[in-house]
């Protein structure tokens, strides 16, 4: 029928002034029937003021009139204008008295979805709020008291709209709409075809012989499950499936109504699920409700398997939901999810995410992770780390894994599947990509470091497994003795178990989330790891709460789809509306104290307390990668006691050898912040390398035919070897000490290993042979230093009655002096002035031998009294230290010798020598060698100090001289 505006008119003006319930009535259905049934009859049906008459027909106290008004006006709210209209003719306040009065299922029907409808209008809604609190316990009742499915479908879907907000969930909570939701969804979705288990037979269990009567076969596998063997890897997760999943709950198959049904409180669980619930809601319904009812929805053909994870996932979030969510097998949907393969409908991203997230959340007790392991999930999630671009993703993986961390059968696993290279591949991105998120990572670190340098307590050091090493601790940070991490315990466990003993063993360790109640390992623990357990894992969940909602996102959806009005009873909606997606980065844990670099530091330390070491502790990328951790991140954390765990191990020994760790040990040294850790680096490493095992291996090297592992030997004995028997045998039996001068004195630029030998040839000198440079007395306090700087032209006299002539020839050069000043300062002056000596007849002093630079130096020192020039010139200083021999000046001399030690350097050194092999000087030769030796000089500018030597005219004495005074340092242990 084809209505005008005219017949609509008509039509409204007889239900304005007719007072006949049954004219009234014909009237409403023929408008329903064939007026308001699609958008443009709506759309008329509004422009006639239609609304404004539905509205106030409603209140009249006639069922079947209000059935057909709220039909009427159901359909209208489908139109925007029309709602807006109707909510502005004040319909809410007498729809919620119908809802809460009225308790005919029919008009509780046209009535919700009218409601739903509204609720569903962006501008309408926000009348909806002052009404909450009666709106939600109306509902609630319908829900709970009428049997009419239609009718809970729309009490579900007004519930889908408003359970967005907050503010009505918390009505809908104290209504118990939450508790009434979840058994109206288990009798829904309770399996009458699932098989019952049969009631035992008594006779039959007391037969003697396999467990239960079981298939030999059968036994085997419980049996090899239950043990789960030492061989872990022979196991696959095929070959010892477990049993299948719970399958009391499935969507009714025949039951259209039904399925409808299930599905619209699905929806409702998406939206409760991404807030939370609180525990006395969780505690009212643990008894008797399961979440195995949104379980049975993840499978591998399931349409509805996205809203499923969803709502597991968001669950995860809640504490108080995790014992629900372990009992319903949700880790195990979410594992076989992600090992399916060839599914159908393959796992979308968000999916996968939603998984990750329930396993990562699940897996913090013993008995899931059991789970995990024995449904041979761990294989897949070491894999998806090896083959994710999304650090995210990787992230979240890792977390996953730092919860099996006490578990050995499970490291032992993931080991064997290659989790090692992972984690130095994931902390060396860390360490060195200039990608925005590992920066962040990394400054988050640091400050986090120093924060726990601040604030933790000092662990009092445990002595060492190694004798050699129980000595008092000393403040010498020069010395490797007072290096402190040597002397604690290398594993934190009683005999190398993966379970801590003391939770004060180790303070700044972060791995705290252990729970000894369900071990995997079955081991007694302190209550007091368990109460750490439960607060950290209360601190994830809680941060977990901080994660950005989808809330937002959802609603966007639903205002954006569109209702058919085709069946005003049913308003069937499309059932994909909702949103199944997820924030595209899953950060569950971002905010706590732990983040992606702690987990990897955690899992690399765990590995290295492991008794059997994997080979991918000792290759190069692994200590290279910690090392540069050391260095960025200091030694407040486990990267330090990964590394020393690793040193130990004689297995690696030779690795460690030939890769040049020591040298980068020894480098630690020279930084401030981890001096001790460097030194305790080394004597770990000392520990080491004097065992039978350690100096074999040495010698082996030192005699092998490779060129490059006999130089890395001889570097390495330098800077490990303490004992002076040993060393004098690696150097000399071994000629370890002729290959460390060799590659220092090798001038050739296809050698890259002469930087390491002068370091080591420092490091012995300075710490295994105690080689010093004397130190210079300090000048008396009461004597001042000249600050003035010896003029060349200026004379140092006042009075010059004689003079010296300096140099030869031409090149000579004249200074006049004073002659009683000198007299008085030295005898042999005295006597030379002042007797029939050419020069007391000519009153002239010749010394071709001297610079005037020297002579002016050695004058002035006389004049000014004083101790010596602020900064002199060293050949200068050495010529003046000459004369004060010649001339008998004792005490200019000492004066003078204390001064040639204090500004000895680099550049002077070689001068200093030969003036004193030239001269058969013994002391300042001695100082000289030693300063060779022992001076802690960068690498190069130590190069440059041997090559130069290596060019003198003492080049062979020098050399002779080196090898003496190693020699004599160590012959005193020897004979």
């Amino acid at each position: 029928m084809f209505w005008t505006p005219e017949q609509v008119e008509s039509m409204l003006e007889v239900l304005k002034t007719s007072t006949d319930r049954t004219v009234i009535y014909k009237c409403l259905v023929k408008l329903r029937t064939d007026l308001v049934k699609d958008k443009n009859g709506i759309v008329l049906f509004r422009t006639a003021g239609g609304v404004h008459i539905m509205v106030r027909l409603i209140t009249k106290l006639n069922e079947k009139i209000m059935e057909v008004v709220l039909s009427i006006l159901g359909n209208c709210c489908t139109d925007e204008q029309a709602c807006i209209e109707a909510v502005e003719c004040k319909v809410i306040p007498p729809l919620v008295t119908i809802l809460k009065t009225i308790p005919n299922p029919l008009i509780q029907c046209r009535a919700c979805r009218m409601l739903g409808n509204i609720a569903k209008s962006k501008k309408a809604s926000q009348c909806l709020n002052v009404h909450y609190a009666a709106i939600a316990p109306a509902i609630c009742h319908i829900i709970e008291s009428t049997n009419a499915v239609q009718t809970r479908i729309m009490a579900f879907r007004v519930c889908r709209f408003l359970l967005a907000s907050s503010q009505f969930l918390k009505y809908f909570l104290m209504a118990n709409g939450f508790q009434q939701l979840m058994r109206i969804f288990l009798a829904v979705m309770k399996n009458e075809e699932a098989p019952k288990e049969p009631v035992p037979d008594i006779e039959m269990s007391t037969l003697i012989g396999l467990k239960r009567n079981q298939h030999r076969e059968k036994y085997f596998e419980e049996v090899a499950r239950n043990l789960e063997g030492v061989r872990s890897d022979i196991f696959d997760h095929q070959m010892l499936k477990n049993s299948t999943r719970n399958c009391d709950y499935a969507l009714p198959k025949e039951n259209e109504a039904a399925v409808e049904l299930a599905l619209e409180i699905l929806k409702c669980l998406v939206l409760i699920s991404a807030q939370q619930i609180g525990l006395k809601v969780w505690e009212s319904i643990s008894g008797n409700t399961s979440l195995a009812s949104i379980v049975c929805f993840v499978k591998e053909d399931g349409d509805q398997r996205a809203s499923a994870l969803k709502i597991l996932s968001n669950f995860c979030k809640d504490p108080f939901a995790f014992y629900m969510l372990s009992t319903a097998d949700a880790i195990v949907a979410a594992c076989e999810m992600l090992m399916a393969v060839n599914m159908a409908k393959p796992l979308s991203e968000s999916e996968s995410r939603h998984c990750i997230n329930i396993i990562l959340t699940l897996s913090t007790d013993a008995c899931s992770r059991s789970k995990i392991r024995r449904c041979g999930a761990l294989r897949k999630l070491v894999a998806m780390i090896r083959d994710s671009n999304s650090q995210s993703e990787r992230s979240s993986l890792f977390h996953i894994l730092y919860n099996f961390q006490y578990d050995n059968l499970s490291m032992e696993l993931m080991l064997y599947e290659g989790l090692m290279p992972m984690l130095v591949r994931e902390l060396n991105d860390y360490l060195t990509s200039d990608d925005e998120h590992h920066k962040r990572r990394r400054d988050e670190r640091l400050q986090g470091g120093k924060k726990r340098k601040l604030t933790d307590p000092t662990t009092p050091d445990t002595l060492s497994k190694f004798s050699k090493t129980h000595e008092t601790l000393g403040s010498d940070f020069e010395s490797p003795s007072s290096s402190p991490r040597s002397y604690r315990t290398t594993s934190p466990c009683s005999s190398r178990s993966m379970s801590p003993v003391c939770k004060d063993l180790l303070t700044n360790d972060d791995d705290d989330n252990y729970s000894p109640t369900c071990s995997d390992d079955d081991e007694d623990e302190d209550d007091s790891t368990n109460n750490s357990n439960l607060d950290t894992r209360e601190r994830r969940i809680a941060a977990n709460r901080s994660q950005p909602s989808n809330v937002l996102d959802i609603l966007k959806l639903i205002e954006e789809g569109s209702e058919p009005i085709d069946d005003p009873l049913s308003d069937k909606e499309d059932l994909e509306e909702l949103s199944s997606d997820v924030p595209p980065k899953l950060a569950p844990f971002r905010n706590t104290a732990c983040n992606t670099i702690d987990i990897i530091e955690n899992l690399i330390y765990r590995i290295t307390l492991m008794v059997n070491k994997r080979v991918e502790l000792g290759k190069p990328e692994t200590l290279d990668t910690l090392i540069r951790a050391i260095k960025l991140f200091g030694s407040n954390n486990n990267f330090p006691n990964a590394l020393t765990n690793i040193l130990l191990e004689s297995q690696f020994f030779a690795q460690i050898i030939k890769h040049g760790v020591v040298h980068q040990l020894y480098q630690f040294t020279k930084l401030k912040e981890i001096r001790k850790d460097g030194f305790a680096f080394l004597e770990t490493l000392t520990n080491v390398g004097e065992s039978n095992y350690g100096k074999e291996e040495l010698v082996r090297l030192l005699r092998c035919d490779d060129v490059i592992s006999q130089q890395r030997a001889a570097i390495s004995v330098a800077y490990i070897v303490k004992s002076h028997r040993l060393l004098y045998q690696f150097l000399y039996d071994g000629n370890a000490l002729n290959m460390l001068f060799d590659m220092m004195l090798r001038k050739k630029t296809e050698d890259h290993y002469a930087d390491e030998a002068a370091d080591a040839v420092t490091s012995m000198a300075r710490y295994t042979l105690g080689i010093v440079v004397p130190e210079a007395e300090p000048a008396e306090s009461t004597a001042g230093i000249c600050n003035q700087r010896a003029n060349d032209t200026a004379p140092l006299h006042a009075n010059c009655d004689m003079r010296f002539l300096v140099g030869h020839g031409a090149d000579s050069t004249s200074i006049g002096f004073n002659k009683q000043l000198l007299c008085e300062t030295s005898e042999v002056f005295n006597k030379m002035l002042n007797s029939d000596f050419r020069e007391g007849h000519h009153g002239e002093i010749q010394l071709p031998d001297y610079t005037a630079s020297g002579l002016r130096y050695f004058l002035h020192l006389i004049v000014c009294q004083e101790r010596h020039l602020t900064e002199p010139d060293y050949p200068a200083l050495l010529q003046a230290y000459e004369m004060a021999r010649v001339y008998i000046m004792p005490e200019m001399e000492v004066l003078l010798q204390q001064r040639l030690i204090q500004f000895l350097d680099s550049h002077n050194c070689l001068r200093l020598l030969e003036w004193a092999l030239k001269n058969y000087h013994a002391d300042l030769t001695e100082t000289a060698i030693s300063f060779y030796l022992c001076s802690a000089l960068p690498a190069q500018e130590k190069l440059q100090l041997f090559r130069a030597a290596e060019d003198s005219t003492y080049a062979s004495e020098w050399f002779q001289l080196l090898n003496d005074a190693v020699f004599e340092r160590c012959r005193g242990y020897v004979f």
